[in-house]
C-alpha cells in the first residue's frame, strides 16, 4: 500500500502552513495584506463580528465559488485581519474582533494544497481530525475563541456522514470556516449533529463583485471615484449608517413587501438619486465606469498585463468545468459543460431551442437538461425562461461572468474587448451583448434583493421583455434598450401584459392563482431620452402605462 505519512507528517504540514504560531505572520499573510479586499472580505468579517459580540460560542461559515475567485485570497485576508501580529491596512478598526486574536488561536489548513489529496477516501477525515485534535490540545489557548479555516473541502471526500464527524470535533469557543466550489460541499447545517452548533452562516456564494461593490474598491474601472463618494455608496445601501440610505429604499420599495416602502416610493428616490443626489459630473462617471465594467466583470486581479489576465481567467474556467463540476456531479464529458458555455458566450442570452442545443452537442434533452444544471450550481451559466409558458421547450443561456463572454467567444465576434482597458476598434454588437449579460446578472443579484423567485422574459409583438422579476403576483418587468438595439422599448412596454405570467404550485403542474400586476415597465438605456434629462424624472407616462427609465449604470448601481 502506498503511505502518505503518519499523523506527525500532516501535523508538520499544519505548522508549516501556520507560520503565524511562531513568527506570528506568514509570507501568504504579507501578501494578502497588500491586495485590495473583495467586498465579501468586509461582510464576513463583520457578520463574524456580530456574533462574537452576540457571545456566540460556536459558529460554522460556509462560502463557496468557482475555481480562482479569490477565496483563498479572502481567508488570508480574514486571518490577517483578526491576527493582533499583523497590520491590515484595510481592516475595520472599529469592529472588536480585529486585532483581537493571538497567532494560536487560528487553525488554517488548505486541503488541496497538502498531504490529504494523496490519502485514501474516508482516511483524509480521519487524518483532519487528528489535525484538529492536536490544534485544540497542543497548540490553542485553553481561554478564548479558536477559529479553524477549512480551504477547498472539495479535495475531501467529504460526505454527510463525515460532515457530522467533523461537527462533532467542534467544541465550544470554535468557529469554523469552509470554502467549497459549490454549496452542497459546504452545507453543513443539514448534518446529522448541526444542532451541536449555535449558528450557521450560509452557504454564501462568492461572485464576481457587482458594479457598485467594483466601484467602492476604487480600483480596475479607469474611474476616479474619491474615497467620500465610495463612503456615500456604502452609506446609501444601508440603514444602520447615518444619512439616508436611497438604495436601500429602493430595494425595499421594489421587493412590494414593505406596507411603508411602496413601489411608488421606490421609483420616487430612482429619480431623487439620479437627478437629485448625483451631480452631472457623477453620472457622467457612473455611465463610464458602468461601460468599462462590461470589459472587466468584478474581479480582481494580481497582474497588470491582459494577457496573463485572460489566460488565468480562461484556465481557471476550463479547470473548474473539467475538474471540479464534472468531479462533483459524475459527469463522464466534461467537454459538453465547455461547449455548452461557449454556446452560452456566442448566442449571449438568444432564444435557442432545447432540441438544437441536443443536435449541438450529441445528447439527449434530460442529459443536456443535467448539464445546465451543473452549470447553474455551479453559477457559470444560468437560464432564463419564458414568463408565458408552464412547459419549456426554449431557454435564453447566460453566463455570469463578463470576461468569459469575450474568452469563450470568436475572435470576429469580441475584436477590441480582447484588453481590459477601452480600445480605439468600435464593435457596438459585441458591447451590447455584453451589456445584456452583465444586466442579467444583475437582475439575478436584484432578485435575491427584492425576494423574487427568478429571471424570465417574455416577448411581445413589438419585441422582448428582457428581464421579469416575480413574486406572488407582484411583477417587475424590464426592457433593455442599449445602443444599437434601441429601436421599441416604449412600445414593448406598454404591449407587456403582466396577467400572461404562468406559474405552477412547487412540485406540481397545476397553476397557481395570483394576480398579477405590474404597475411600472422599467426601460434599462445607455442614453436617457431628451424629455428625461430636461424634466429631471425617470417617469414618463403613455396612455394608461408608466415607464420608468433607468440609465444602465443606475440599474446595476441598486441591484
Amino acid at each position: 500500500m502506498i503511505g502518505t505519512g503518519s499523523a506527525e507528517e500532516f501535523i508538520d504540514d499544519a505548522e508549516h502552513h501556520n507560520e503565524w504560531w511562531s513568527d506570528g505572520t506568514s509570507p501568504e499573510l504579507s501578501h494578502a495584506t497588500n491586495l485590495t479586499p473583495r467586498s465579501d472580505f468586509y461582510r464576513i468579517l463583520k457578520e463574524t463580528n456580530t456574533h462574537y459580540t452576540d457571545d456566540v460560542e460556536s459558529l460554522v461559515y460556509a462560502i463557496h465559488g468557482q475555481t480562482g475567485i479569490g477565496k483563498t485570497t479572502l481567508i488570508h485576508q480574514l486571518i490577517a485581519a483578526l491576527l493582533d501580529t499583523t497590520e491590515f491596512p484595510q481592516q475595520n478598526q472599529d469592529l472588536e474582533l480585529t486585532s483581537a486574536l493571538s497567532p494560536r488561536q487560528i487553525l488554517y489548513i488548505p486541503l488541496e494544497d497538502s498531504l490529504y489529496q494523496l490519502e485514501r477516501p474516508s482516511n483524509d477525515i480521519k487524518r483532519l481530525n487528528q489535525v484538529i485534535d492536536y490544534f485544540q490540545t497542543h497548540v490553542a489557548p485553553r481561554q478564548g475563541q479558536k477559529f479553524i479555516l477549512l480551504d477547498d473541502v472539495q479535495a475531501l471526500d467529504f460526505d454527510e456522514n463525515h460532515k457530522a464527524e467533523l461537527l462533532d470535533l467542534i467544541d465550544d469557543n470554535t468557529y469554523v470556516f469552509l470554502t467549497g466550489n459549490v454549496r452542497a460541499q459546504v452545507n453543513l447545517s443539514i448534518a446529522e449533529t448541526a444542532d451541536t452548533v449555535d449558528e450557521f452562516e450560509g452557504p454564501w456564494p462568492i461572485l464576481p463583485m457587482k458594479f457598485i461593490d467594483t466601484v467602492q474598491t476604487g480600483e480596475g474601472l479607469g474611474v476616479e471615484f474619491n474615497e467620500e463618494f465610495r463612503t456615500q455608496l456604502e452609506q446609501f445601501q444601508s440603514p444602520d449608517l447615518d444619512g439616508p440610505a436611497p438604495i436601500k429604499t429602493i430595494r425595499t420599495g421594489l421587493s412590494g413587501t414593505n406596507s411603508e416602502t411602496s413601489l411608488d416610493t421606490a421609483v420616487e428616490t430612482l429619480s431623487e438619486l439620479c437627478f437629485g443626489i448625483f451631480d452631472e459630473d457623477d453620472r457622467n462617471n457612473l455611465h463610464d465606469a458602468a461601460r468599462a465594467y462590461l470589459r472587466t466583470g468584478g474581479t480582481l486581479h494580481q497582474t497588470d498585463d491582459p494577457s496573463i489576465r485572460n489566460d488565468l481567467s480562461k484556465s481557471h474556467f476550463l479547470l473548474f468545468l473539467y475538474k471540479e463540476l464534472a468531479k462533483h456531479r459524475s459527469i463522464q464529458q466534461p467537454e459538453n459543460l465547455h461547449r455548452l458555455s461557449s454556446i452560452a458566450a456566442t448566442n449571449a442570452g438568444e432564444e435557442l431551442q432545447y432540441t438544437d442545443l441536443s443536435d449541438q452537442i450529441g445528447v439527449d434533452r434530460r442529459t443536456v437538461d443535467n448539464y445546465l444544471d451543473v452549470l447553474d450550481e455551479g453559477i457559470a451559466v444560468t437560464e432564463s425562461h419564458d414568463y408565458t409558458l408552464r412547459r419549456h421547450r426554449r431557454t435564453r443561456l447566460y453566463l455570469r461572468n463578463p470576461r468569459h463572454l469575450v474568452l469563450l467567444s470568436q475572435r470576429q465576434e469580441h475584436h477590441g474587448f480582447e484588453a481590459y482597458e477601452r480600445q480605439d476598434t468600435l464593435n457596438h454588437e459585441f458591447e451590447y451583448k455584453l451589456a445584456r449579460t452583465v444586466a442579467f446578472d444583475h437582475a439575478k443579484r436584484l432578485a435575491f434583493n427584492v425576494g423574487a423567485y427568478d429571471v424570465e422574459y417574455t416577448e411581445t409583438d413589438s419585441g422582448l421583455v428582457d428581464y421579469i422579476l416575480h413574486r406572488d403576483g407582484h411583477v417587475l418587468p424590464f426592457i433593455l434598450s442599449y445602443h444599437p438595439h434601441t429601436g421599441n422599448a416604449e412600445t414593448i412596454a406598454e404591449e407587456f401584459t403582466p396577467e400572461s405570467g404562468q406559474h405552477t404550485e412547487s412540485g406540481s403542474e397545476e397553476l397557481q392563482e395570483l394576480d398579477y400586476q405590474a404597475p411600472y415597465r422599467f426601460v434599462i438605456t445607455d442614453s436617457l431620452p431628451k424629455e428625461v434629462r430636461e424634466d429631471e424624472s425617470l417617469i414618463i407616462e403613455k396612455d394608461e402605462t408608466s415607464i420608468c427609465y433607468l440609465p444602465f449604470w443606475l440599474f446595476l448601481l441598486i441591484c
